[in-house]
Order: structure tokens, then C-alpha cells, then sequence
């Protein structure tokens, strides 16, 4: 996660509103992917029937609802999940840029561990748990209070013992919270390059970082940038598939939230770029778009994972294939974000009376949303509400449950720090009256 930018004298509201956005779009994404994909498994897929004669008869079509298909939905949960998570790391990487211009390395390094660690534990102690019941993990039919009550200590005992386990632990304990874990893992490998930027701001290694932006044609931008991409996945990508932040991802997002930071030491020539490039940078990504569906197409005839990386498994270390989708991949999800990062800039640099608000949400509906997507696809199952009205359906079901959960954690500061909801100092100038009591 990223912190709320509130300085006066540099203020951006574009990334506020961004990272309100992306984060928004987390809960239709977490439904599409229970609806097309079976994430959460079949049991609360309302696509998926009980009836054995229609599922043959799914399978003939060969909809199989996996990450593998290729129909229009899949295509473009695929196309969303390849820049989204990735500007959302860059946003974290601005925010940090801005973080370190008014703080000590150690104040904000405890920050960070209040901020990300604090709701990421208390989260998968509470939240798993419920998304553990509503996902049959757990089985609490017939219970007593008091097995309840043992179950919940073992779940915690269980969590905070398998936290650990290298690769698979995270994914075991954490589910959808890895994201505040590896964020606090950025930002705790980055504090020692963060801090001697900041005690040398003129010196060589700051302005070599900020060249990047004026490289002659924005070759620094347009090509050495999402190079640097490129080989971490060259590098990393046939060992492993990238999944939940690790494998491939682990590295990859990194370097995304270290090209956020030099985002803003590069301030100024950062958005003059972006604002003369904005067509040309859209253009070259409609293309991209174009090449990666093309790809993924390919990866689904060919049978190799492409796009995912774990080539070793199918005996594969490199070819030609696994190359070029490194590179189209790489620079697909730049382009993406440069796409979506000028138009913000162009667009949403203004003030809103909500984007206090709504940025004070940011973190509780992240956290609470899981369990509430599992309750909505159970009830939409129930109804036999499928497909798109199903996603409809369940966005708004899990909108409407994290707004109230919201409501209630934000009016105690004991909830609040549990949360990671920030105190915000609000500015009467921006906020009106009825907003800034909230």
C-alpha cells in the first residue's frame, strides 16, 4: 500500500485517485476470477452446476473455468491482472518517494511495520479465518462455542507457524494479504538506497536516475526502463511461476516499485514526460495489447505456459517463444502503466471532497473484501445467478459489505490501527465541513 499524499506543496491528487481506483478494481477482479476461472474452487462457483449431465456437457465445450481458457472474460481478467497489481506497486514506490522527502529512514521504517505489518498479521488471524469457513477449509457445523474458540487458536497457532515456510507458506497463511508482506520487504531491502538518495539529492546515483527521463527519443523510458524488466523474467521466469508475489513476481514487482520512486525524485521531468508522450505512449500499448492477446492465444494452443514462466517443467530453459513473450510481457505491463499513470495526470490532478474518504478506505476493504467475495459467489450460486450477473452481483454485494465494515472499524482508534486506516489532518480548503468530520 501506498500513503495517502497530503502535503499541500506536492500534493498529487492523480496518484490518490489511482490508487483509490486500482484498489477498486480489486473487487470485480476477485469476483471474475471465482465465476471464470474457479479460483476459489468449484464449490462457490456459480457457473459451475451440480448436475453431472451438465457438467459434460461444459467440459464438451471445452469451458473448463481455468486461468488456461481463452474465452473474451478470461482474456481480459488476463489482460487486467498483467499492469494492475504492477501500478499499484509503482504507486507504492511514489508514495515512498514522497515519505522519504519528510521523515527519518527509522520513522518511516516504523511506519511501516505499523502501517503494513500490524493489519497484514491481525488480517490473516481474523479474516482467514473467516474466508477459511466460507471456503469449507474449516468445518464448523455443530460446533460449540467453545470448539469454535479452538479452532480460531489453531488457525492462529497454524498461520503463524506455516508464515514461514519458504515459497508456499505465504500463500498457505496469507491468501490475498501477501501484497502488505512484500511491501514491507520492498521497503525494508530499499531503506539503505532510499536514505542516501535523500542525504544526497544532487549526487551522481540521484541524477543518473533521473536521466532516465531525458534521454534522447525517451529511449531511457521507452526502451532501458522495461528492458530492465525483461531480464528479471529472462532470469528468474523458467524456474518458477510467477503467482501471488512470488517466483518471477517477487523480483519483478520490486523493480516496479523502485521505477515508482524514481518516478518522483524525477518529479518534474517525469510528468513534462508523460504529458508530451501521452499519445505515443497509448498508441505503442494499443499495439502491445494487441501482441500479448496474440501471445496468449499461442501459449493456449501451444500448451506452454508462456506468459506464467515454470518452463522447466515441460523441459524447456529458453527458446524463441519464451524470450519474446519475456520481453512482449515486460513491456506490455510498462506500457500499461504509463498508459493509465499520463492520462491520470492528464485527467485527475484535482481535488475532491471524497478522496479523503475514499483513501481512508483503501485498507479496510482490501483486507475485509475476501471473505465478502466468498459470501457473494455462495449467494449467487444459491439464486443461480451466473456469469456477468453473477460478477455484477457479487461487485456490488462485496462494495456494499466493505462500506459498512468500513463504517464500523473507522470510529474507534483501536480498530483503526488494526486497520491501518491513517489519521489524516484534513485541510478545510479541499475538505468541506460535512466531509471533514469523517
Amino acid at each position: 500500500m501506498v500513503d495517502t499524499i497530503s502535503d499541500r506543496s506536492e500534493r498529487r491528487f492523480d496518484i490518490d485517485w489511482l490508487r483509490v481506483i486500482l484498489f477498486g478494481l480489486l473487487i470485480p477482479f476477485h469476483v471474475a476470477i471465482g465465476v471464470y476461472w474457479s479460483t476459489y474452487g468449484e464449490g462457490i462457483n456459480p457457473n459451475i452446476t451440480d448436475d453431472p449431465d451438465e457438467r459434460l456437457a461444459i467440459a464438451d465445450e471445452g469451458n473448463d473455468y481455468t486461468a488456461e481458457s481463452i474465452d473474451p472474460a478470461s482474456m481480459i481478467l488476463h489482460w487486467m491482472h498483467q499492469w494492475r497489481l504492477a501500478a499499484l506497486f509503482m504507486i507504492s514506490g511514489m508514495g515512498t518517494a514522497f515519505a522519504f522527502k519528510r521523515r527519518k529512514w527509522s520513522t518511516f521504517l516504523i511506519e511501516r511495520l505499523q502501517r503494513l505489518l500490524v493489519p497484514m498479521i491481525f488480517g490473516m488471524w481474523t479474516i482467514g479465518f473467516a474466508s477459511n469457513i466460507l471456503t469449507g477449509a474449516i468445518e464448523l457445523e455443530g460446533d460449540t462455542f467453545a470448539d469454535v474458540l479452538i479452532e480460531f487458536l489453531f488457525h492462529v497457532i497454524f498461520t503463524s507457524f506455516v508464515f514461514w515456510v519458504p515459497l508456499f507458506g505465504k500463500l498457505i497463511a496469507l491468501h490475498h494479504l501477501w501484497f502488505l508482506w512484500n511491501l514491507f520487504l520492498y521497503s525494508l531491502l530499499c531503506v539503505p538506497i532510499f536514505h542516501y538518495i535523500q542525504q544526497h539529492p544532487e549526487g551522481g546515483f540521484a541524477q543518473k536516475l533521473r536521466g532516465m527521463f531525458s534521454l534522447k527519443g525517451g529511449l531511457g523510458v521507452f526502451l532501458v526502463l522495461p528492458v530492465l524488466l525483461a531480464l528479471t523474467e529472462v532470469v528468474f521466469k523458467p524456474w518458477f511461476p510467477g503467482f501471488m508475489g512470488i517466483g518471477y513476481e517477487w523480483v519483478w514487482y520490486l523493480v516496479f516499485f523502485i521505477f515508482g520512486y524514481i518516478c518522483i525524485i524525477s518529479r518534474e521531468h517525469y510528468y513534462q514526460f508523460i504529458e508530451v508522450n501521452r499519445i505515443k505512449i497509448s498508441a505503442t500499448t494499443a499495439v502491445l495489447t494487441v501482441l500479448f492477446v496474440l501471445l496468449r492465444i499461442q501459449q493456449h494452443n501451444d500448451g506452454v505456459p508462456y506468459m506464467d514462466g515454470g518452463w522447466l517443467e515441460v523441459g524447456i530453459l529458453h527458446d524463441e517463444m519464451t524470450i519474446l513473450a519475456c520481453f512482449l510481457h515486460s513491456f506490455h505491463a510498462w506500457f500499461w502503466c504509463l498508459t493509465v499513470f499520463s492520462w491520470g495526470a492528464h485527467l485527475l490532478n484535482k481535488p475532491s471532497p471524497y478522496l479523503v474518504y475514499l483513501n481512508q478506505g483503501v485498507y479496510p476493504f482490501y483486507i475485509i473484501h475476501l471473505p465478502i467475495v466468498f459470501a457473494g459467489l455462495k449467494l449467487a450460486k444459491e439464486f443461480e445467478v451466473t456469469n456477468i450477473a453473477a460478477v455484477l452481483f457479487g461487485s456490488i454485494f462485496v462494495t456494499i459489505g466493505c462500506w459498512l465494515a468500513f463504517e464500523m472499524v473507522r470510529r474507534t482508534r483501536i480498530t483503526r490501527y488494526l486497520f491501518g486506516i491513517k489519521s489524516i489532518k484534513q485541510d478545510a480548503s479541499i475538505v468541506p465541513q460535512d466531509i471533514s468530520k469523517l
